[in-house]
């Protein structure tokens, strides 16, 4: 019988000021995992192809493992990790010097730590990635006469222009 090979699974991560995004990005079973201040341990295998899941991740901070929450959906489990200490952002997930080939960044789910404290600060409340206050935005376009488009450049009559010359043939 051939030897069952565990690999990590495929994960990724986000963050906020106060709490960390991990997802397991694999559809498994026999689930199962573990938080403690300083790791996350996971292990589960592939629905597909029954391959074994383990990995034991060390935090580059300390978290708050009563602070978890999970949600496994039909394709990957995400968990939702509370920081320890709310604060400036972690320069990486793992306190490994090499980044582990596993673990990528989640897009959808990540925000620069600059717009995060502009969303605290009143900013774009849904999230949207730090488009602030659109109502605002317009009003200031609207108001006063500075800020109307000027088309005074344009003159009803035609004049000339390069781009109004005939183009030669090509030989």
């Amino acid at each position: 019988m051939p030897e069952t090979i565990v690999v990590p699974p495929p994960m990724e991560w986000a963050q906020r000021a106060d709490v960390l995004f991990v997802t397991v990005s694999a559809e498994c079973k026999d689930v199962d995992f573990k938080f403690t201040e300083d790791t996350l341990y996971f292990k589960g295998s592939s629905v597909e192809t029954g391959k074994q899941y383990e990995v034991t991740l060390n935090f580059l901070h300390k978290i708050n493992p009563e602070n978890v929450t999970t949600k496994n959906t039909a394709r990957c489990i995400e968990f939702t990790i509370k920081k320890a200490e709310s604060g400036p952002y972690w320069a990486s997930l793992t306190n490994d010097k090499k980044k582990p080939h596993f673990l990528k960044a989640d897009f959808n789910k990540w925000r620069d730590e600059e717009s995060d404290v502009d969303d605290e600060e009143g900013g774009d409340a849904a999230g949207g990635g730090g488009f602030g206050n659109m109502q605002e935005m317009f009003a200031n376009l609207n108001s006063g006469a500075a800020s109307k488009p000027n088309f005074d450049d344009f003159d009803e009559e035609e004049k000339e222009d390069s781009d109004d010359e005939e183009i030669p043939n090509l030989e």
